[in-house]
C-alpha cells in the first residue's frame, strides 16, 4: 500500500503544539474542499494522533507525531489515491502550518 509522509518544522513547545493542533482539528473538519466522513481521532497524552477518515471514497489512515522540532505525519493510501499523494501531502502540510501560525 502506498504511503504519504509530511514533516513540518516548528519552534514551539510540544504541549503548545498539541493544544493548537487539537483545537485546529475541530475547526478544519467543516472547511475542507472535499467531503470527509467516518473520522476517527485518538489523541494520546503527548499530543500524538492516530487518525482515519474517508474522503472521495478513499479510506486514509495514519499517525501524527508531535516531536520536539517538527510535526511528522505518516500514513497509508489506497492505490487508487496514489495520483493524489502530492496534493494530499501539500494540503496536510498547509493545514499544520496554519494551525501553528
Amino acid at each position: 500500500m502506498p504511503s504519504f509522509n509530511v514533516k513540518v518544522q516548528h519552534d514551539s513547545e510540544p504541549h503548545e503544539v498539541a493544544e493548537r493542533l487539537r483545537a485546529f482539528s475541530d475547526k478544519v473538519r467543516g472547511s475542507t474542499k472535499v467531503t470527509v466522513t467516518e473520522i476517527i481521532e485518538e489523541w494520546d497524552d503527548q499530543g500524538n494522533l492516530s487518525f482515519s477518515f474517508k474522503a472521495m471514497g478513499f479510506r486514509i489512515a495514519g499517525k501524527l507525531e508531535n516531536r520536539i522540532e517538527a510535526v511528522h505525519v505518516t500514513g497509508n493510501l489506497p492505490f487508487a489515491a496514489l495520483p493524489f499523494r502530492g496534493a494530499i501531502e501539500q494540503e496536510v502540510a498547509a493545514k499544520i502550518k496554519e494551525a501553528l501560525a
